[in-house]
């Protein structure tokens, strides 16, 4: 029986999923694209339903964790603007660098910066 541990063993890591790593995609928007968030026009209405889109992906391929539209702080003229994140949880930063490729500022001259979340002992949730 004990020489049959190990590949027990090794069937049950192999059952468990793979771990992930959770990743902010922090979405910076250019000047016209923030103003379209106020335009009751079909041209913002368009700007809205690309995010809601992008979100229910997101939410279908279950690696949305969070996220929210934010109020841009003052800029200069032409600069990209903070405009909001998402989180995600993905296997890879490979994978979190396929998404925010596909979000829609990284789509319409503005970019999406991704960054990794540090596990933090204390701040963890109890399992």
């Amino acid at each position: 029986m004990t020489r049959f541990l190990p590949a027990l063993a090794a069937l049950a890591l192999a059952a468990l999923p793979a771990s992930a790593e959770t990743y902010t995609l922090f979405i910076y928007e250019t000047p016209a694209d923030i103003a379209l968030r106020t335009d009751a026009g079909t041209d913002g209405a368009a700007y809205w339903a690309a995010y809601a889109e992008f979100g229910a992906r997101l939410g279908r391929d279950g690696v949305a964790r969070g996220g929210a539209p934010l109020i841009p702080g003052e800029t200069g003229t032409g600069e990209l603007v903070l405009g909001g994140y998402f989180q995600i949880e993905t296997a890879s930063r490979a994978t979190a660098e396929a998404y925010a490729a596909e979000a829609p500022s990284s789509k319409r001259g503005g970019k999406t910066v991704i960054l990794e979340h540090l596990p933090t002992p204390g701040m963890m949730a109890p399992q």
